[in-house]
Formats: structure tokens, C-alpha cells, sequence
């Protein structure tokens, strides 16, 4: 069954994709403007940095946390109506972190006064607005994703939907790279409030235009009800676990690294919990009347394959994300500045490769099926990933380029089959969240990911400085050691990023091998 003919359709994906972008933008933009804001607010750093970095661990937490149900309220309620509720909150979050230092600051300061007798620090009492608004401002942004995703699903009939369902993998996934290149534009010119007045604008556009061309769409809707409790439980499930792993990677969330293993002692028990907080999700589904996610889906050709490759994708493509920025701040800038700017432009080799990709990627398995795309994406990044572990401080820059290039064309590939693979195994009033399972699960694999290889990048680091170093080594001595061990922790971590994505080989090739288009079309009809 294909949807009714909606004019533009390309133009309504354009228009899907957009706020998509700018609110995976201001995942990461936070990394160019925390400097200027502890700076504006006077926060010390000894003091207030792991207070400051909320700001930035607060939106990611969010940004996660609003797609595990919101996903679900667009297939009861409409998905054009929650994406256009989504956008309201993105919009209305960006104006209060770019007037944070006005009235909502004077507003929290009267009523901290309603329950506090002593001086309330004004530095302070803006900062913790900023975390706020930044919350209100990912909540949004997170929800657009695996609606917009749904909503292109409605828009598209099955044999048309991969590409276009990879073009919104790719821009999300792209937008949260290049906003630290494109916060460090913006405050290199402007005040760091720019960026989210220039949020509003786009918005109002975005919602104007998709409000009208979208009215002829129709908005499936599912039966039944939501399941508030299974939200709550897989939304602190989905906490602890960013939490726990996050605080194993930066020292942001909770205490600094502990030293023997990079992990801090908060780690082992919220990862704990979290698995905890699933386990109890995972039976409430099976208890619960309407379940807010059906686990009978994974019983679905393609469903779950698909999800595990999204999961070894998710963990290989930020061991890259993680190791550029490291490996040229550590061994080729001179400067702080320098290397900030390198590693962005640099980062754009794997990314935009990766976009590109993506339609390519979707149009190959609306030919091929979803595996010959998939793996033969794999397979180049895996190639990719190869030949960036040769890297050396004396490489030119063309040359990681080229090899990030690899992996990105490579990742952005498999993006659009596996994402594809899971919407269309869904019935269309569970698109929602299904859509938002190929999200989450990509999330699940950067988080443990950037986690896991942190943790072995410091373990593998001092055991080769242990045997490198002499018994007394002098200061040049340790500084030569120190740059050839971080040059070699990089390179096998690499490598560890291309075993992982051979490893998403295996649910890949499990796939159907070619496009049955009846059989999909016979899950639009259920």
C-alpha cells in the first residue's frame, strides 16, 4: 500500500532535516562556547568546571532521554503534530539559553529567594539556567529524530524510504561533529549567543513550511495507550547508563578518573543500575496491555540484525570521532587553537564523505536489497580504518583525509539499509518508535564506545610507559616516550575500530539478501 502523492516530497524531507541538523549541531557546539561562558559568568575553574560541563552532559542526556517515548506519542497522537510540538521546545529552549543572563536569571533569582535566606551567586544561578534551557532545548531536538524519521516513512512508499531514511541518519549523526567547528566560527566572530538567536529564525521557518505542505500527509495513528511507566523505566534506565559511561570518559559527570582505571568509582554501580532499570523495562513490556515498545518486533525478519549492526556501527564510528581530535592535539598542533581548528576541518573529511553516502547507500538497497550496500560499506571502512593506523605526526593532512573519507563513505553506506531494514519490518503505528530504536541503539554504541576506549587507551597507555620509561627518566625522555605511546595506543585503537565494524559484518550478512517488496508491503497493511 503506498501513501497518497504529496507534492515536494523532496522538499518536505529538506525541510524535515534541517531542525534535525541545528539541534544535533547544538549537541556539540557547547565545546567551543563552555570556554566563553565559564569566562562571561566568571565561574572558577578549580570550582565550577564539572558544574559548567552539565551544559553540555545535560543536552546529551536529554537529547537521549526524549527519544525513548516521544517516539511512541507520534504514533498515538500524529507524528506532524510531535514533530511540530518538538520544534516549539527546540526553538523556545534555544531562546532561553540566548537570554539566559536576562530575565530568566533575575526570575530564578527571586524565587531561589522564596526558600533561600543568604546570598544567592548570580554566576551561579545563570549557569544552572543554562543547564536548564539547554534540557528544554535537547528534549526537542531529540524528539525530532525518530519522528522526523517516521514521518519520512509516511511520506515515502517502502521501495522509495531507504534513502531517504539514511539522508536523516546521516544528518543527525553529521551535525553532532561539526558543531564544535561550527560553534568555533561563530564565537571566533560573534558573541556565543549568536548561535542560538540564529536557531529561531530557522525554526520559525521550518514550522510555517512543514505545518502547511504537511496537511495532506495522512497521520496514522496507533490504538491503545501510552505506557508511562515503561517510559519512566527505560528514561532512568537510559540515564544511569550515560551517566555511568560518562563519567568514566571526561571526569564531566561526576568525579575525576580514578587512576588505575580510568573509571570512576561511581561507574560500575550505575552501569549496574541501568542494566538493572532495562531488565524491569523489558518485563514491563511483556506485562503491559499497550507496551510502549512491542518486543515482538525483534522477532521480525531483519529487526534485530539491524538493530546490533546500528549498536557496532554507533561504537566504531566514535572510536574515530574520539581518536582524530586526540591524535592532532596530541601530536601535530602547536597550539590549543590550532588544534581545535585541524580537528574540526579534519573531522569533516569522515563526516561529510558520510552524508554524501547516504543517498547512495539508499538508493543501492532499494536496487540490491539491504546487504550488498551494508557490507560493502562495512568492508571500506573497515579498509579505512586500516590504513588511518599508520598515521604519524609527519602525514599530511590530504593523506588522513583520504583514509577518513574511506570510513565515512564506508559508514555512511550501511546508514541507510539498516536503517531502512528496521522502519520498513515495522508496522506503520509503530514506526515511531521503531525509528527511534535506530537511533537509540547508535547512541547505546558511541556511548559504550567513546567509554570503552577511553578506559584502553589509559590502561594500554601506562603499561607501555611502565616499560618504555627508564627507572629515573629525565623530562625529555618522557616526553618522547609520552608521544610515542600515544601515537601507538592511537593506532591500535583504530584498529580496534575496524575489527568492531568486520564484527557488524555478521548481522549485516544475515539480512535478506534481496528487496522484497511484497513482504514489506505486507507489513504496511498489518
Amino acid at each position: 500500500m503506498r501513501p497518497p502523492k504529496t507534492t515536494q516530497p523532496g522538499l518536505l524531507l529538506a525541510l524535515i532535516s534541517i531542525p534535525i541538523f541545528i539541534g544535533a549541531l547544538d549537541l556539540t557546539v557547547v565545546s567551543a562556547v563552555l570556554p566563553h561562558v565559564i569566562v562571561d559568568l566568571e565561574i572558577p575553574l578549580q570550582t565550577g568546571l564539572d558544574d559548567a560541563a552539565w551544559i553540555v552532559t545535560g543536552y546529551l542526556l536529554a537529547y537521549s532521554v526524549s527519544m525513548t517515548f516521544m517516539g511512541r506519542l507520534s504514533d498515538l497522537y500524529g507524528r506532524r503534530r510531535i514533530y511540530l510540538i518538538a520544534l516549539v521546545i527546540f526553538a523556545f529552549g534555544s531562546y532561553l539559553v540566548a537570554v539566559a543572563q536576562g530575565w530568566p536569571t533575575q526570575l530564578a533569582l527571586r524565587t531561589g529567594y522564596l526558600f533561600v535566606s543568604g546570598r544567592l551567586d548570580a554566576s551561579y544561578v545563570t549557569l544552572y539556567v543554562l543547564i536548564a534551557a539547554r534540557m528544554i532545548q535537547a528534549f526537542g531536538a531529540g524528539t525530532m529524530v525518530p519522528v522526523g524519521m517516521a514521518l519520512v516513512a509516511d511520506i515515502y512508499p517502502v521501495d522509495l524510504r531507504a534513502r531517504s531514511l539514511g539522508v536523516i541518519a546521516a544528518v543527525d549523526t553529521a551535525g553532532w561533529v561539526v558543531g564544535h567547528l561550527y560553534g568555533g566560527i561563530i564565537v571566533r566572530f560573534w558573541s556565543w549567543e549568536t548561535i542560538f538567536w540564529l536557531n529561531l529564525p530557522i525554526c520559525l521557518i521550518a514550522f510555517l513550511l512543514i505545518w502547511y505542505l504537511m496537511r495532506a500527509v495522512p497521520q496514522v495513528r496507533s490504538a491503545g495507550s501510552m505506557d508511562w511507566f515503561g517510559a519512566l523505566l527505560i528514561t532512568v534506565a537510559l540515564a544511569l547508563l550515560n551517566i555511568g559511561l560518562g563519567s568514566s570518559t571526561d571526569g564531566v559527570t561526576l568525579n575525576a578518573l580514578d587512576e588505575t582505571s580510568g573509571l570512576s568509582q561511581y561507574s560500575f554501580p550505575l552501569v549496574f543500575a541501568a542494566l538493572t532499570f532495562l531488565i524491569l523495562f523489558l518485563w514491563r513490556q511483556k506485562k503491559a496491555r499497550y507496551p510502549l515498545l512491542a518486543l515482538s518486533l525483534f522477532k521480525r525478519q531483519n529487526y534485530l540484525a539491524a538493530s546490533l549492526a546500528n549498536f557496532l556501527v554507533g561504537f566504531s564510528l566514535f572510536d574515530a570521532i574520539a581518536n582524530v581530535p586526540l591524535f592532532i592535539n596530541t601530536l601535530v598542533a602547536t597550539s590549543l587553537e590550532q588544534g581545535a581548528w585541524d580537528s574540526g576541518w579534519m573531522l569533516s573529511a569522515l563526516t561529510i564523505p558520510l552524508a554524501l553516502a547516504s543517498a547512495p547507500g539508499g538508493w543501492l538497497s532499494e536496487k540490491r536489497g539491504y546487504r550488498l550496500p551494508a557490507a560493502g560499506g562495512l568492508i571500506l571502512a573497515v579498509l579505512g580504518f586500516l590504513l588511518m593506523r599508520s598515521w604519524q605526526p609527519a602525514t599530511p593532512y590530504p593523506i588522513l583525509a583520504y583514509q577518513l573519507a574511506f570510513s565515512g563513505i564506508g559508514i555512511g553506506l550501511t546508514m541507510a539499509p539498516i536503517a531502512a531494514a528496521v522502519v520498513n519490518a515495522s508496522p506503520p503505528d509503530q514506526r515511531g518508535i521503531s525509528s527511534a530504536l535506530v537511533i537509540i541503539f547508535r547512541l547505546i554504541g558511541m556511548t559504550v564506545g567513546i567509554s570503552s576506549i577511553t578506559t584502553y587507551d589509559l590502561l594500554r597507555a601506562d603499561a607501555l610507559s611502565e616499560s618504555l620509561l627508564s627507572a629515573q627518566p629525565t623530562i625529555n625522555e618522557t616526553i618522547r616516550v609520552g608521544l610515542e605511546v600515544t601515537e601507538q595506543v592511537i593506532s591500535e585503537t583504530f584498529v580496534i575500530a575496524g575489527i568492531v565494524a568486520a564484527l557488524a559484518l555478521i548481522p549485516v550478512l544475515s539480512l535478506r539478501s534481496t528487496f522484497n517488496q511484497t513482504s514489506e508491503v505486507n507489513n504496511e497493511r498489518e
